[in-house]
């Protein structure tokens, strides 16, 4: 049975609430919300009531005698995270009810307090198609790409919760084996600091998807990498595990830190450098430049909800703006015969085959050599995977 929490600034509900609305209103990420060691609850609450807006919008549509006004946006985001307790969590009623009257009597919205009452008395599931979770404007996009049957498929995936994916040659008694790189926990795994292998360095967490990037590079003993966009090291750790001479690139000091943290479990050596990729001179060229380019990271929907209600079409131009520059950095960077990896965490064109279509038509002196598109509807029924967009070019 959920326990009562007191009406106070520092309560779970009181700081979901408040995260909520910084992330709908300012489109901050769940994590620039709430920081990642917060109370596992709030970031439950937080999650579910993301993972499942849109269900949760349409259900309370009706139950409402009118919409509720602009201003009042925070007290939608009450009824929606009274819903997420309601029939996500599966919160005892009064506990999920009282509480969340509670707080709205104390705040501005006090006068609402009475028909957030009645409204969350009137829910009942199941929740409506996952398909509305995705705003309308990404689904028309997506439809154009992939069709509808894989977009559908996508809504799916992203409305469950995701598994956790560890890079490792090593078993486990709880989840199973996907391919010869990843094993796919449970979702009632044990915590990962406690997974036996962990403090040898035996494993690290890394979608699957995140991992076929570098496995379309080929005979990387001894041959010179640099890592741009390193942090926090998953590709990092794949590339220095393969025999690679590593530079891993990263403009954020705390990221650096964090995948020092990660390389010095894995007991891999790599030269870790703290700046920014379009500022960035290396004293000579490398056989082989990684560009983990940042982007609006809509393949990641399943693991950040809130991804597709905070992106918009600008920002999607504007990123890919920013890689190609990037692009033609990194391709300053690679030696002749040497091969640029591309690849971003999205599933828009602009980012990815755009991209691909755009440099190959600049560059005379490139040429493909692989590339891989996934998307979240790829292993369906086994939890899904991410979505990414990646490509090999090789300099004649």
């Amino acid at each position: 049975m959920q326990k009562a929490v007191q009406n106070t600034a520092d309560s779970p509900r009181q700081i979901a609430w408040d995260a909520l609305g910084k992330i709908l209103a300012e489109g901050r990420t769940l994590d620039e919300a709430v920081p990642f060691d917060s109370d596992s609850y709030i970031r439950m609450l937080l999650l579910s009531t993301l993972r499942h807006l849109g269900q949760i919008d349409a259900l309370l549509k009706p139950l409402l005698d009118k919409p509720i006004a602009p201003k009042h946006r925070a007290v939608m985001d009450m009824l929606r995270l009274g819903v997420a307790q309601l029939l996500v969590m599966d919160t005892a009623a009064h506990a999920a009810v009282n509480e969340s009257v509670e707080l709205m009597k104390g705040s501005k919205h006090a006068a609402l307090a009475g028909m957030v009452n009645a409204v969350l008395k009137k829910v009942q599931g199941p929740l409506p198609d996952a398909r509305y979770n995705l705003p309308a404007w990404i689904e028309t996009r997506w439809k154009a790409q992939y069709g509808k049957a894989t977009t559908d498929a996508i809504c799916f995936v992203a409305a469950q919760r995701p598994p956790l994916d560890l890079n490792t040659l090593q078993s486990f008694d709880e989840g199973a084996r996907l391919d010869e790189h990843i094993w796919r926990m449970a979702f009632d795994h044990k915590p990962v600091p406690t997974l036996q292998g962990y403090d040898e360095g035996a494993f690290f967490i890394q979608d699957v998807a995140a991992s076929y990037p570098v496995r379309l590079l080929e005979n990387l003993q001894g041959k010179r990498v640099l890592d741009i966009g390193a942090a926090p090291g998953g590709k990092t750790a794949q590339l220095a595990q393969a025999g690679a001479q590593v530079t891993a690139l990263d403009k954020s000091e705390s990221r650096c830190q964090r995948l020092r943290g990660n390389m010095a479990r894995l007991k891999l050596e790599v030269d870790v450098v703290v700046a920014d990729a379009l500022e960035y001179e290396p004293a000579a060229p490398f056989d082989v430049v990684v560009l983990d380019a940042p982007c609006s990271a809509t393949g990641t929907w399943r693991r950040h909800p809130e991804v597709v209600h905070i992106t918009t079409p600008e920002d999607i131009t504007e990123l890919a703006t920013t890689q190609r520059q990037l692009l033609e950095r990194a391709w300053r960077w690679v030696k002749p015969g040497g091969t640029l990896l591309y690849c971003v965490c999205s599933l828009e064109r602009e980012e990815g085959e755009d991209q691909r279509d755009i440099f190959l038509t600049t560059h005379a002196d490139a040429e493909i050599l692989a590339q891989r598109r996934t998307t979240p509807a790829e292993l369906k029924e086994q939890g899904g995977m991410d979505g990414f967009f990646a490509m090999t070019i090789q300099k004649k």
